[in-house]
């Protein structure tokens, strides 16, 4: 039995694989009797692009769980490693 976040990785490789067989087709109108414009080409590509990120979200949601903001955000530690302050900028032509 797969997983739920088998199945939303199938779906994904499936919507990037189609996008970009639609999108080499449209630019050689081989469907069509002239290619599409570009303008037509970039809608549908956000359109994926759109999916993709609400896929991506319920992907992480299965793999993770729900996030309902209860959980601290984690501190990013003091990285100042000395009393030093080798950050100044150095006059070397003085």
């Amino acid at each position: 039995m797969r997983t739920k976040y088998e199945e939303i990785l199938d779906r994904m490789y499936f919507e990037i694989g189609s996008t970009l067989i639609d999108n080499d087709c449209c630019r050689k109108g081989i469907t069509m009797s002239e290619p599409m414009p570009e303008e037509e080409i970039l809608r549908s590509n956000r359109r994926t692009f759109m999916n993709l990120k609400v896929m991506m979200m319920r992907l992480e949601q299965s793999l993770y769980g729900e996030k309902n903001g209860e959980k601290p955000i984690q501190e990013i530690p003091d990285r100042d490693i000395g009393e030093g302050d080798d950050t100044d900028i150095v006059d070397r032509t003085a």
